[in-house]
């Protein structure tokens, strides 16, 4: 048994707020405490709670980096900074991202294979965009040239969740720098200390003081930054309750621009005619990636009948060993960790049992262990059409696996949801593939594939799963405003 170290990153480090370039203390008195969910120790005390003075403060100084030495970098100059993040990444994400583990339950073990690549290929290919956002040229036949440009929105805000608070961060972050915003920061209240940790690199890489700064608290300062007057967009991710709650303070206070990437309910659909193979693995990958706790987690299997027994019976199988691999979340040969804290084991928990008087449960459905947060993973196979684990996000290792016969009967199954954020197709038949996906309610549909993001390509929901596009040159367009200028050619 081994162990990431996280000495380089001392906790006690981070009980400030990160504003204009400094840890800088709360005017708040009002904090909270941290806990490691392997056991329910206290990692750190005194995490403040940003409230209105520090929000404004924030964005003062938010304003005067917008207004001022960041108005002046020219794209080159932004990818420079860009550049020297990402190598500064190189040295200090692994320590960055150990210090989350602490409070998220994340597995160190993820974090060299593939956290800390997708983070620093993420910054990488939004430096290679600050001089490509080109605008439209029209022509003047009717007397007039119509320019289009497309400038930033000035201060922004990111409001992050708590099961990849580092890679949100630079998600939410690098498209906003790249088109000459500034963004403030609020990590989750439960996974606060990577983020914070992490500000300092972007002055370190050249950005100016107040381009990046870093706000803790839970709702309720969430709230400020939601309903703040001079804040010009807000990008929100996480529940669905929250997020409504995010777009009426938009819309309230100055109709900012919102961005919401909410929950999801994800189907695959694994017809007769797949590699069967393949199918469960992409899709018992789908459901224990943090242990469940990601808006695209495959939570609803469907099977087509003649193959549903073989299906489930390797589907079963990996679920019953992946208990085997819950432990340590610290150790770097444990591959799951504990869910996030004890309200949402306590959830899950709630959920399972009354799950269990809705559909059959075959595996799991129980505490692994006498402490900590961790849920065995669990299969429940043919809920009830009202079951509430099927129906809801459970956020947990939780899956269930519904049978069906026809492809029109399985679509109808699909989309019966408020859910839309992805959905996977498995099937050898690229004609059916490319059907299906078309009907399906899904802002990603992914055939032979599910649960799975690339940088390069928008990602989103439809319905209640959120507005707004993240990634690719779709995020980008988030952060702009389109201007017209029109020239009169017969002045």
């Amino acid at each position: 048994m081994g162990s990431i170290s996280t000495s380089k990153l001392d906790p006690k480090k981070f009980t400030k707020l990160y504003l204009n370039g400094e840890y800088v203390d709360a005017k708040s008195m009002d904090t909270y405490s941290l806990k490691n969910p392997k056991d329910n120790s206290v990692v750190l005390e005194g995490i403040p709670i940003a409230g209105s003075e520090d929000i404004d403060l924030a964005v003062r100084y938010a304003q005067a980096a917008y207004d001022g030495p960041w108005r002046t970098f020219s794209a080159i100059q932004r990818t420079e900074c860009f550049n020297r993040l990402a190598a500064l990444m190189e040295e200090q994400l692994i320590p960055i991202l150990s210090l989350d583990s602490l409070t998220s339950g994340n597995p160190v073990s993820i974090i060299p294979t593939r956290e800390k690549t997708y983070i620093k290929n993420a910054i990488l290919y939004y430096a290679g965009w600050t001089d490509k956002q080109k605008g439209d040229y029209l022509p003047a036949d009717d007397g007039f040239v119509k320019l289009v440009r497309h400038e930033p929105l000035g201060v922004c805000a990111a409001v992050n969740p708590f099961n990849a608070p580092v890679a949100t961060f630079i998600f939410k972050a690098a498209p906003a720098l790249a088109t000459g915003n500034v963004l403030i920061v609020k990590p989750s209240e439960k996974t606060p200390l990577g983020s914070l940790a992490l500000a300092p690199l972007f002055e370190q890489a050249g950005f100016p003081k107040g381009v990046i700064q870093v706000v803790t608290g839970a709702g309720e300062t969430g709230a400020l930054l939601s309903s703040h007057m001079s804040i010009r967009k807000i990008s929100f991710t996480g529940s669905i309750p929250t997020g409504k709650k995010i777009q009426v303070a938009a819309a309230q206070s100055n109709l900012k621009r919102v961005t919401l990437e909410l929950g999801g309910k994800s189907p695959a659909l694994v017809f007769d005619d797949c590699n069967l193979e393949n199918a469960v693995t992409w899709t018992i990958n789908a459901i224990l990636a943090r242990s469940g706790q990601v808006c695209v987690a495959a939570t609803r299997v469907y099977v087509q009948k003649s193959i549903s027994q073989a299906f489930i019976d390797k589907y079963v199988e990996k679920m019953k060993a992946a208990a085997n691999d819950l432990g340590d979340p610290q150790d770097d040969s444990v591959k799951l960790g504990p869910l996030v804290d004890q309200s949402q084991f306590e959830r899950v928990k709630g959920m399972i049992e009354r799950g269990k008087n809705e559909a059959e449960l075959v595996v799991g459905g129980v505490q692994h262990g006498d402490t900590g947060c961790f849920i065995e993973p669990t299969v429940f196979l043919n809920p009830k059409a009202d079951a509430e684990i099927y129906k809801k996000e459970i956020f947990g290792p939780v899956s269930i696996v519904k049978t069906f016969e026809t492809e029109e009967e399985v679509l109808k199954l699909a989309n019966d949801t408020e859910y839309g954020l992805m959905s996977g197709v498995f099937t050898k038949d690229i004609t059916r593939a490319l059907r299906v996906s078309s009907i399906l309610d899904s802002g990603v549909v992914g055939i032979n594939c599910i649960s799975y993001m690339n940088m390069q390509s928008p990602f989103g929901g439809k319905k209640q799963s959120g507005l707004g596009r993240e990634m690719g040159e779709y995020a980008l367009r988030s952060f702009t405003e389109p201007k017209t200028v029109l020239i009169n050619m017969n002045a």
